[in-house]
């Protein structure tokens, strides 16, 4: 599970699968059969290494450990944000 921001920046989507179809990238909602774009790009190989750096995100982790002032350790989700073209 990942949490994208949309291209356009205004909505966050909390999502297990991701596609590429020629320019575009979409997501589907969990346990939905809802699909949304969510960036589109000058060309599929474009969207193509916007996915592998999605890949990487998820590789490097979607949670962060923060310890905040009073010494209690937490986890916080992070967020991909589509690149802007």
């Amino acid at each position: 599970m990942i949490i994208i921001r949309s291209q356009d920046r205004l909505e966050l989507v909390k999502t297990e699968w991701v596609s590429v179809d020629r320019e575009y990238v979409y997501v589907r909602f969990r346990d939905k059969e809802k699909f949304q774009e969510i960036g589109i790009y000058k060309s599929e190989e474009r969207a193509l290494e916007v996915l592998n750096e999605i890949q990487d995100a998820i590789i490097a982790g979607t949670k962060l450990d923060v310890i905040n002032r009073d010494r209690v350790k937490y986890y916080k989700e992070k967020v991909f944000e589509m690149p802007v073209e």
